[in-house]
Order: structure tokens, then sequence, then C-alpha cells
């Protein structure tokens, strides 16, 4: 019932905004482990609850990075599908993603 903004971006100068959006996505290579090292891969660096100020937000609010929370492109649907339910789940009353991922503990946004 509460519309939730996603920007993605593999811009460096974030040409779609994604410090604005409820979930804003930055392309970056990812370094993961695998059986023959370390590979960096196709990601993103995750920003949550990003917006502008306004009359209920007094400060700009360009979204919250969760320290080191990054995503490779091949996690993505399933990473937004489990923060979306999360959300879904633990929101209060007319709150919006943005409000709720404020409050939120890291475990929740990870």
């Amino acid at each position: 019932d509460t519309p939730i903004l996603l920007n993605i971006n593999g811009c460096p100068n974030s040409c779609a905004r994604i410090q604005t959006a409820d979930i804003g996505l930055k392309g970056q290579l990812v370094t993961v482990d695998t059986p023959g090292g370390a590979e960096q891969v196709p990601g993103f660096q995750v920003h949550l609850g990003g917006g502008l100020a306004s009359v209920e937000r007094a400060e700009a609010g360009l979204g919250r990075t969760v320290r080191g929370l990054k995503v490779t492109a091949d996690e993505l649907p399933d990473y937004v599908e489990r923060v979306v339910r999360t959300f879904a789940d633990q929101r209060e009353q007319g709150e919006t993603f943005a409000q709720w991922s404020h409050r939120a503990e890291e475990g929740a946004l990870q």
C-alpha cells in the first residue's frame, strides 16, 4: 500500500540520484571469496531510506549507508525481496520504507 522507490545507477556521478531513493543501488565491483581465491564481480553498494527535505523531514536525509553493505548482481533480487519483506513485517502503522530504514537495526537491513 506504500510505494517503494528503487533507483539503480552505474554512473559515478549518481545521475539516477540513488541517495534520494528508498532503495538506492550504486553499481560497482564487489570482491567475493571463491574456491580459487578472491574475485571481483559486478555488484552494488546499497543506500537505504533516502529522500529530500520536506515539512515532515527537516534534514536532507540522503540515505543510510549500512557499513559494508554490498551485494553482488546475482544476489540483488533476493536481497531486495528480503529487505522489503522485513519492512512489511516490522513497519509501524503508516510508516514509510524510508522512516523504517532509519530506525531499523542494521541486521534487518543486511
